[in-house]
Protein backbone atom coordinates (compact mmCIF):
# COMPACT_ATOMS: atom_id res chain seq x y z
CA UNK A 1 0.00 0.00 0.00
CA UNK A 2 2.71 2.33 0.88
CA UNK A 3 4.63 1.85 -2.49
CA UNK A 4 1.55 2.45 -4.61
CA UNK A 5 0.96 5.75 -2.66
CA UNK A 6 4.63 6.66 -3.24
CA UNK A 7 4.36 6.11 -7.29
CA UNK A 8 1.15 7.91 -7.28
CA UNK A 9 3.15 11.11 -5.53
CA UNK A 10 5.93 10.83 -7.58
CA UNK A 11 3.68 10.90 -10.29
CA UNK A 12 2.43 14.15 -9.59
CA UNK A 13 5.48 15.63 -8.82
CA UNK A 14 7.20 14.15 -12.33
CA UNK A 15 4.12 15.95 -14.27
CA UNK A 16 4.66 19.25 -12.23
CA UNK A 17 8.69 18.98 -12.66
CA UNK A 18 8.35 18.02 -16.50
CA UNK A 19 5.82 20.98 -17.12
CA UNK A 20 8.10 23.25 -15.71
CA UNK A 21 11.21 21.96 -17.46
CA UNK A 22 8.79 22.02 -20.47
CA UNK A 23 8.16 25.91 -20.32
CA UNK A 24 12.17 27.01 -19.80
CA UNK A 25 12.76 25.27 -22.25
CA UNK A 26 10.17 26.74 -24.58
CA UNK A 27 11.82 30.44 -23.05
CA UNK A 28 15.22 29.32 -23.67
CA UNK A 29 14.59 28.10 -27.41
CA UNK A 30 11.93 31.23 -27.85
CA UNK A 31 15.31 33.30 -26.66
CA UNK A 32 18.04 31.91 -29.20
CA UNK A 33 15.06 31.84 -32.20
CA UNK A 34 14.09 35.43 -31.72
CA UNK A 35 15.65 37.60 -28.29
CA UNK A 36 13.14 38.69 -25.87
CA UNK A 37 9.97 38.60 -27.97
CA UNK A 38 10.89 35.40 -29.09
CA UNK A 39 10.89 33.74 -25.54
CA UNK A 40 7.79 35.31 -25.01
CA UNK A 41 6.54 34.10 -27.84
CA UNK A 42 8.13 30.62 -27.15
CA UNK A 43 7.01 30.75 -23.56
CA UNK A 44 3.49 30.61 -24.51
CA UNK A 45 3.29 28.15 -27.31
CA UNK A 46 4.91 25.94 -24.92
CA UNK A 47 2.51 26.67 -22.57
CA UNK A 48 -0.24 26.14 -25.16
CA UNK A 49 1.56 22.32 -26.02
CA UNK A 50 1.88 21.67 -22.00
CA UNK A 51 -2.13 22.44 -21.70
CA UNK A 52 -3.03 19.96 -24.45
CA UNK A 53 -0.49 17.15 -23.83
CA UNK A 54 0.11 17.39 -20.11
CA UNK A 55 -3.71 18.76 -19.22
CA UNK A 56 -5.20 15.64 -19.64
CA UNK A 57 -2.74 13.96 -16.78
CA UNK A 58 -3.35 16.88 -14.81
CA UNK A 59 -6.93 16.67 -14.49
CA UNK A 60 -7.03 13.27 -13.89
CA UNK A 61 -4.69 13.75 -10.81
CA UNK A 62 -7.15 16.83 -9.83
CA UNK A 63 -9.64 14.21 -9.65
CA UNK A 64 -8.00 11.56 -7.72
CA UNK A 65 -6.77 14.27 -4.84
CA UNK A 66 -10.90 15.40 -4.76
CA UNK A 67 -12.29 11.81 -4.36
CA UNK A 68 -9.17 11.29 -2.09
CA UNK A 69 -10.99 14.56 -0.43
CA UNK A 70 -14.53 13.14 -0.52
CA UNK A 71 -13.70 10.04 0.75
CA UNK A 72 -11.73 11.03 3.78
CA UNK A 73 -14.90 13.34 4.83
CA UNK A 74 -17.10 10.34 5.06
CA UNK A 75 -15.51 8.42 7.08
CA UNK A 76 -17.02 8.02 10.39
CA UNK A 77 -15.59 9.97 13.14
CA UNK A 78 -13.34 7.60 15.27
Amino acid sequence: MFLSKMVVDLYTVLLEVGLWFLLIGGFIGGWQAGGFLGAIGGLIGTAIFGAVFFGAFLVLNDIRTRVKAIQEKQQPQA
